[in-house]
């Protein structure tokens, strides 16, 4: 199985020496010592990983929302993994208010996601100018310089990515909260019955142990925010979000 995630933190980004860290990447790499396996984990932008894993069988994708686009498409799904609060967000300071998201595009408002994700899809089927990038990072500095009015992401993921360039956390604030989302590992269409099984089997043990709520912990601790483990669930952000979730 060729493992690949996208730059998303803080459930995958490459630590200060370039290798892949994250909630997601320890959940993995855990599902890969329990394995045996020495397979390595890929970062690549989401849109370039989702069209290999729509292209080729035996490719895992994490993570990923587990939409009926994509169980169309033939993708099979393990989890969840991390569950997300995702909402638009503003730069501190701003009196800009959203009741929804016909209430955004009546606003003409401009916002910022990452390229080929479903949030992105979401505000342009809703008619909202949206500009595209890369990663969470790019679209975090567009925001306070003051280049978009929104921002789409998670409170958690807000939280992690303003820490990592350096900004306050309470740089940016949660106006409207899109949805409460888990999302999976996910694994391509074609790929073999015997490697998705083992898989399957390896994520069933790994929720008996006590791995998860470790990496948890961990993650807590270097976050700075309260982390749990739920096997309905996945990880979650406690007391981040409207709902508790990140």
């Amino acid at each position: 199985m060729r493992l690949i995630t996208s730059p998303w933190p803080p459930s995958a980004f490459y630590d200060a020496n370039g290798h892949p860290t994250g909630i997601a990447v320890d959940m993995v790499t855990a599902l890969k010592d329990q394995m045996g396996l020495s397979t390595p984990i890929e970062i690549l932008p989401w849109a370039r990983g989702y069209k290999i894993a729509e292209a080729k069988p035996n490719i895992l994708l994490f993570t990923a929302g587990r939409t009926q686009e994509r169980l169309d498409a033939g993708f099979e799904f393990i989890g969840p993994a991390i569950m997300w609060t995702h909402g638009l967000l503003v730069k501190n300071g701003s009196e800009l208010t959203i009741e929804s998201l016909e209430d955004a595009r009546q606003q003409g408002i401009t916002a910022v996601g990452v390229r080929g994700s479903w949030q992105v899809k979401l505000l342009k089927k809703a008619g909202i100018q949206t500009v595209e990038t890369s990663d969470q990072g790019t679209g975090a500095r567009m925001l306070l310089a003051d280049r978009v009015d929104v921002w789409i992401t998670s409170s958690l993921q807000a939280s992690a990515v303003l820490k990592e360039i350096g900004v306050p956390t309470s740089e940016a604030k949660t106006v409207f909260t899109v949805r409460k989302s888990p999302s999976y590992l996910m694994i391509s269409n074609g790929t073999d019955p015997k490697l998705l099984k083992k898989w399957r089997t390896a994520y069933e043990e790994l929720k008996q142990s006590d791995t998860l709520q470790g990496i948890a912990k961990n993650w807590s601790d270097r976050l700075g925010v309260p982390l749990t483990y739920r096997p309905e669930d996945g990880f979650s952000a406690v007391g981040s979000g409207e709902d508790g979730t990140g």
